[in-house]
């Protein structure tokens, strides 16, 4: 516990050095969509921060603007002390350190999930034989004929009214990507008053880098998409456990956090605890070892993917809510590893020109 403590101590020292980065300008107005980034919302959003800066690996960098995305603090929140945060920091740490994670500790694995791994692993299954899997529950049917029937997808001018014609239409692994950002969703939810814009932000996230991963699974390492795209989804819900963590400490202490204190303990506990989810809900091994690597060091195979995709996934994010634009998010992609120039391009393009909602199932002609 002491080596974590210390380490999150150190990030947590960075994060507040850095923080003015990404800061919201204060008295400033809500900025504009960037100019041509598909799936822009028109919500307010906030100016785009200062350059980023130049040193530092592109992902961290990335990293560092989504935390400061996602924890915008609530208006009238008061800020914690140093002492307060120390305070937190060494607490939550602690109980992260100690939990047993139990299954009573982790959020409840979804009750489909086991049929939807076995039909995955099943060389013979088809596409209808998930949409059978769907037919038993009406919000999973509602949101695969929704997805169907948008631009995306959407073939012919008559509304898709069928799972049958709707599963016709996305493809295998479209129904893949829907059954299992669906599944994942009501556990992912999460209200905070510290930092309205969290949950939201951490779900866009999680569904970009399920997507990002798996295509560059597909791609660059030639790994398993459907393990990376549960990757993905599984880093979100790591960052979602420790926030909740976070947030149930500070309540119990009467203290509010602050936002590098959460970033600090997001950076270090996300992947461990995304690790932990990952072998109680019995995802496939390769899952669960990746996100351990990630967390120690990126490495290759799956793990690579996942470096990247929560990379793109936050160069994406900081796009559509105006905080840097296309060209500096590509700038910093280019500075990883292992990832060819036309793979990045065409990843890009299928993970930015698209809303966040749309979850894509065509392949690569060359892959």
């Amino acid at each position: 516990m002491m080596a974590i403590l210390a380490g999150a101590a150190g990030v947590l020292i960075l994060a507040f050095l850095g923080w003015g980065l990404y800061r919201r300008p204060a008295g400033a107005g809500a900025a504009q969509p960037v100019p041509g980034a598909a799936g822009s919302r028109s919500r307010a959003q906030p100016q785009a921060a200062s350059p980023a800066p130049p040193n530092g690996d592109g992902g961290e960098v990335l990293q560092a603007g989504l935390h400061a995305l996602a924890l915008l603090p609530g208006a009238g929140t008061a800020r914690a002390t140093g002492v307060q945060d120390t305070a937190l920091l060494a607490a939550v740490t602690a109980a992260l350190d100690a939990q047993d994670w139990s299954a009573r500790h982790l959020p409840r694995r979804p009750q489909l999930l086991p049929q939807l791994i076995q039909t995955v692993n099943d060389s013979d299954a088809s596409a209808r034989s998930m949409a059978s899997i769907i037919g038993q529950d009406a919000v999973l049917t509602g949101n695969l004929l929704r997805i169907a029937n948008s631009p995306v997808y959407r073939l012919q001018a008559k509304p898709v009214d069928s799972l049958q014609r709707a599963v016709t239409l996305v493809g295998t692994d479209g129904i893949r990507q829907i059954i299992s950002a669906v599944l994942v969703q009501p556990v992912m939810q999460l209200h905070s008053d510290a930092f309205p814009q969290f949950g939201t932000v951490v779900w866009e996230h999680a569904l970009l880098a399920s997507r990002a991963a798996a295509d560059h699974a597909r791609l660059v390492t030639h790994e398993d998409g459907f393990a990376a795209q549960w990757m993905g989804l599984t880093q979100g819900l790591g960052a979602a456990l420790v926030m909740r963590h976070l947030l149930d400490v500070a309540r119990d202490q009467g203290a509010a956090p602050s936002p590098p204190l959460a970033s600090a303990l997001l950076d270090a506990w996300t992947l461990p605890v995304a690790s932990r989810i990952a072998a109680a809900w019995e995802l496939p091994t390769s899952v669960h070892e990746a996100l351990l690597r990630e967390a120690d060091a990126p490495g290759g195979g799956l793990a690579a993917s996942l470096h990247f995709a929560r990379a793109a996934a936050s160069a994406s994010l900081l796009c559509r809510h105006g905080r840097i634009s296309q060209a500096q998010a590509l700038a910093l992609l280019e500075q990883l590893q292992d990832t060819p120039a036309h793979a990045l391009q065409w990843i890009w393009r299928r993970l930015h020109g698209r809303a966040v909602e749309t979850l894509e199932a065509d392949e690569p002609a060359d892959a």
